[in-house]
Parts: C-alpha cells; sequence; structure tokens
C-alpha cells in the first residue's frame, strides 16, 4: 500500500494538497447559474415594477400576467380570426360539394322519354 501510496504522490504531488484544493473551489458553473438567476430576477422585477422577493410574490405576479393577457383585445382578435377562418372552411367543404353534385348530374346519360297522349301531334307549319 505505501508503494501504490509514493508511485501517486510522484506522479501527482502530496495527496493532502489535492483533496483540499477540488473541495475549496466553488463549481464554476454553480456560481454562474446563482448569477444567471439573480440577474433573471432583476429583470423580471424591473418589468414588474416591484420587488419580488418571495416565491408567493412572483407567483401571484405571473397570475396577474396571465390573467391580463386572458383578457387583452389580442385574445378576441384571435379567437375572432378563428371563427372566420371555420367559415371559410365551411363555405369551402360546401362549395366543393354542390361542384361535386353538379358535375355528377351533368355526367348522367340522357333519357329521352316519349309520352303517349290523345292530342295529336302539333304540326310544324303551325296550324
Amino acid at each position: 500500500m505505501d508503494a501504490l501510496k509514493l508511485f501517486y504522490e510522484s506522479k501527482f504531488g502530496p495527496a493532502q494538497n489535492r483533496a483540499p484544493e477540488r473541495a475549496a473551489r466553488p463549481a464554476p458553473r454553480a456560481a454562474a447559474d446563482a448569477d444567471a438567476a439573480e440577474q433573471l430576477l432583476r429583470r423580471i422585477e424591473a418589468h414588474a415594477g416591484r420587488p419580488l422577493r418571495t416565491g408567493d410574490a412572483v407567483d401571484a405576479y405571473f397570475k396577474e400576467l396571465s390573467k391580463s393577457r386572458r383578457e387583452s383585445p389580442a385574445a378576441g382578435r384571435s379567437l375572432l380570426r378563428e371563427t372566420v377562418l371555420v367559415l371559410f372552411l365551411l363555405v369551402a367543404v360546401l362549395q366543393y360539394y354542390y361542384m361535386d353534385v353538379s358535375l355528377q348530374i351533368a355526367s348522367l346519360n340522357r333519357l329521352t322519354v316519349f309520352v303517349p297522349t290523345d292530342k295529336p301531334a302539333p304540326r310544324a307549319d303551325g296550324s
């Protein structure tokens, strides 16, 4: 075991120096994530115009934001636009059906029917 310890110390340096360095250094990604979260919170607070330091305050702000978006005129325009598009689709389907039926009727074979009557046939000279 001592030989293995001596081998690692000769290759990597003393063991007591390695572990404390790794433990003392904070992970750079964790620090960057914490900074990014703080920056994001500051930007949201700037848009909200009020401090959002608790989770409940953030939730309340986003609930107000979603409620205002639902009540916005854009939601009404979207509903109107979708209604108009559905009506256009309905008109297009009915027009297709009408044209299809009309073409099928036009493609039928003609059938000439003679109906017997008791009256004499009219003359070509008009008498």
